[in-house]
């Protein structure tokens, strides 16, 4: 499965142009991918997490999910769809990812090693470029907006779209 995940203006409207893409074989594992994208969520569980953004699109009076993790994730994409936060790709799309090689393996390195915070980006450059990573560390000086997103797991999710969708599965896809 694999979706695009888009990025979403101020007025909870999706910017169809702009977007991560996220892979997995199953619904299930696209969802754990998104769910510790960002730090902010890793200490939910996964259906509290799905729960958490359905709440935020659908409001208080949001469906539960099914008890079936699978069908649960299936179906939370499916009503991500319906609002416009995601759109389900064709397997063989290929999208070329907007980091530069080894980028994802610098950032967690850095991170790991608990030598910075990795909002405080010149001292998270110059360990970048000490650990081994100078290519990385030369395209984020470039690119502090995407360096940013990345961090802090695409923050304009954070507005959400207040319409409503009709109920076609994640299968119908």
């Amino acid at each position: 499965m694999k979706i695009k995940i888009h990025s979403m203006a101020f007025d909870g409207k999706p910017i169809i142009d702009d977007g991560r893409v996220v892979q997995a074989p199953t619904c299930l594992e696209v969802a754990e991918q998104m769910h510790h994208q960002t730090p902010f969520t890793t200490d939910l569980s996964l259906r509290e997490y799905q729960l958490r953004v359905l709440a935020k699109i659908e409001g208080d009076g949001a469906k539960p999910l099914p008890g079936d993790p699978e069908q649960a994730a299936a179906e939370f994409f499916t009503r991500m769809a319906q609002h416009g936060w995601v759109e389900f790709l064709p397997d063989e799309d290929t999208i070329e990812s907007p980091y530069p090689e080894q980028f994802q393996e610098a950032v967690e390195t850095v991170r790991d090693s608990g030598r910075t915070n990795m909002f405080d980006i010149p001292v998270a450059i110059d360990l970048i470029r000490e650990m081994g990573y100078p290519d990385v560390a030369h395209w984020i000086t470039g690119h502090l907006v995407e360096y940013v997103e990345f961090i802090i797991g695409e923050p304009k999710i954070f507005f959400p779209p207040n319409s409503n969708g009709s109920d076609t599965s994640c299968a119908d896809k």
